[in-house]
């Protein structure tokens, strides 16, 4: 009996905490309806800190873009959308929130191929391309056990070309995983989140103007020296901006 008052006393806690976030959830969903919008991105910014998930950053970000909040909306849509990567929903919403932007920047136009390749690595996440590479593998393995000690001609044949295109197969996955985690992980993308920031082309106040960006600019980080980084954004052009202005994704 005294075993199980310690296990409640230890589990009560997290049940309570789970107790409080089921109803902030309820709570956030149901102020979100009422368009109640700032108390919404209230609510939700308190979910943040239990952890996080796609869909809370997915609706975080859809009560943060009808605040008005632009930037911050479109940070947490691309945070959604690194873990959740083929979700539907928060890619039109995202593409829906950079058309609100004052920056169109177009972007570098990619060879097909490469296109085609990067779209199939963000179908999932490094580690499900991890997972399945090895799935592939140990059948791959057992495809040529069968071709190595199968009895009839046929099977063996059928496990030769099965271990042949499900190697070939595991291999690519590999490819992905490593593609999908720089993408992602060591990809260092942010979001501008003040109104507008003056590229300069050295990294001081006093450097000659490259260009302007405004809020809700996706950035990628190159380098930093002190209050200022080097950053790319995606035309190509390259300047430097000051720390303070942007957030990673």
């Amino acid at each position: 009996m005294k075993k199980l008052y310690i296990l409640i006393l230890c589990f009560l806690p997290i049940m309570v905490n789970a107790e409080n976030i089921d109803a902030l959830w309820r709570q956030a969903e149901k102020t979100y309806a009422a368009r109640d919008y700032e108390t919404a991105v209230a609510i939700y910014e308190k979910l943040t800190v239990s952890g996080e998930s796609a869909p809370l950053y997915y609706n975080y970000a859809n009560a943060l873009l009808k605040a008005g909040y632009t930037g911050k909306a479109i940070l947490f849509y691309e945070r959604a959308l690194r873990l959740d990567p083929s979700n539907d929903d928060i890619k039109y919403n995202l593409e829906f929130a950079n058309l609100t932007k004052t920056d169109k920047i177009d972007k570098i136009e990619t060879f097909f191929v490469v296109k085609w390749y990067e779209d199939m690595t963000m179908l999932f996440r490094s580690n499900v391309w991890a997972y399945l590479s090895l799935s592939l593998f140990l059948f791959a393995m057992v495809c040529f056990l069968v071709f190595r000690f199968g009895k009839n001609i046929i099977l063996r044949k059928t496990g030769f070309g099965l271990f042949i295109f499900m190697f070939v197969c595991s291999v690519l996955s590999v490819c992905h995983a490593i593609k999908s985690y720089n993408m992602t992980e060591n990809n260092r993308a942010a979001i501008l989140m003040v109104g507008s920031e003056t590229a300069k082309s050295t990294p001081d106040s006093g450097g000659t103007e490259v260009f302007v960006i405004h809020e809700g600019t996706k950035v990628f980080v190159k380098s930093t020296i002190g209050e200022w980084s080097e950053i790319r954004i995606e035309d190509g052009n390259i300047g430097w901006i000051r720390t303070s202005t942007y957030t990673i994704i």
